[in-house]
């Protein structure tokens, strides 16, 4: 009975939290974020968005928005090799059970072996929430090291999560 109600004063704690805009993790979400990605997924204005904390590491918020002309290696350059990041790309692929072309947007959680603890610990936490705010994300990359960020790989994960 005790371990009953103490998870029941826990989970009504989180449910509080998630309603007043933040994360279980106290990270808040810039309303930002989703509209500029349902731009790039309805309006396809942009090919990629990168997300980052602010200093406090309270909330989240659009750092840089990539046209819809704009590359992979483009977005790649705007990961760090020394700080967590989160983005979204629109992946161009080709199926290959139809041979036709594909699109897909994949979530990027990048926390490089070389970001200190504290932000990985929070961006890896403050993830969840983000990624459920996009609606329409076809797959999720975590990323630790640029060889996970290889477009192959990329699209390999996108083909195995599309059945």
């Amino acid at each position: 009975p005790v371990r009953f109600f103490l998870t029941e004063r826990v989970r009504a704690f989180l449910s509080v939290r998630q309603t007043s805009g933040e994360m279980a993790s106290g990270v808040a979400v810039k309303d930002e974020c989703v509209t500029d990605f349902n731009d790039l997924k309805l309006k396809h204005c942009y090919k990629y968005i990168v997300y980052k904390m602010n200093d406090a590491m309270t909330e989240i918020a659009t750092e840089k928005t990539g046209g819809k002309d704009a590359t992979y290696e483009e977005f790649l350059a705007l990961l760090p090799d020394d700080a967590c990041k989160y983005g979204v790309f629109d992946a161009e692929y080709t199926d290959p059970k139809t041979g036709g072309q594909r699109n897909k947007i994949v979530f990027f959680i990048w926390c490089p072996d070389t970001a200190k603890v504290r932000p990985k610990m929070i961006y890896a936490s403050s993830k969840d929430e983000l990624k459920k705010r996009l609606v329409g994300v076809a797959c999720e990359v975590q990323a630790n090291d640029r060889g996970e960020l290889e477009y192959k790989e990329v699209v390999d994960k996108i083909i195995k999560s599309s059945g």
